[in-house]
């Protein structure tokens, strides 16, 4: 039985043996279960159209789209659960950790946005058999891509609007943004409304 005592240290195998028998989503951070925050309709749209565009291009393969089921180790006692990559290495059938991860794909909300781009950042780029990561927006259509190039250096660069495509090249895969966003409807910005001379204004 899994230790639940308030602090609480776990292993990362006590952790995977915990997991399928919960009902809500869990990371291991440092010996510690930690929650995940529940995703919205807007992020399960983009996720959805992410594994259309993407499995049919691995399917056949040597690598293979995984989905949230598949779990990250970006440390030794840290198991995260990105919404979707690319594995190219051999799991076992019965395993919930991706083996050689080659692209990792987090779809960002407002109130998991810094994080991801800051703390599980590091965690991914630190990864040797990490070749892309991907950071999708919901509320434009708009995606970073870090690679790492020849000399293992990490680059960057953003994608935006829905004519845009992402190439990436060591995996044969392309996703245009159009795809990405497919069906997708994005909430109009607030205008700003300028004051009528004479008004007065705040401030």
């Amino acid at each position: 039985m899994l230790n639940e005592q308030e602090g609480a240290k776990i292993t990362p195998d006590e952790f995977l043996s915990w997991i399928p028998s919960q009902e809500g989503r869990y990371e291991l951070v440092n010996g510690e279960i930690t929650m995940m925050a529940g995703a919205g309709r807007q992020h399960d749209r983009i996720v959805a159209n992410l594994i259309a565009a993407i499995r049919p291009q691995t399917r056949g393969g040597r690598c293979q789209t995984f989905t949230s089921d598949t779990y990250i180790a970006t440390g030794p006692s840290t198991r995260r659960m990105p919404d979707l990559g690319i594995d190219c290495g051999i799991p076992s059938d019965d395993s919930v950790l991706a083996d050689k991860p080659s692209l990792i794909v987090e779809v960002l909300s407002p109130s998991t946005h810094s994080f991801n781009v800051s703390v599980k950042l590091a965690e991914y780029k630190a990864l040797a058999s990490l070749d892309y990561i991907l950071f999708v927006d919901t509320e434009r259509p708009s995606v970073q891509l870090f690679w790492r190039d020849a000399d293992g250096i990490w680059k960057d660069a953003v994608f935006e609007g829905l004519g845009a495509s992402v190439a990436l090249e060591k995996l044969n895969v392309l996703i245009p943004l159009g795809a990405i966003y497919d069906e997708i409807h994005f909430r109009p910005k607030p205008k700003l409304v300028k004051p009528e001379d004479g008004e007065a204004t705040s401030g």
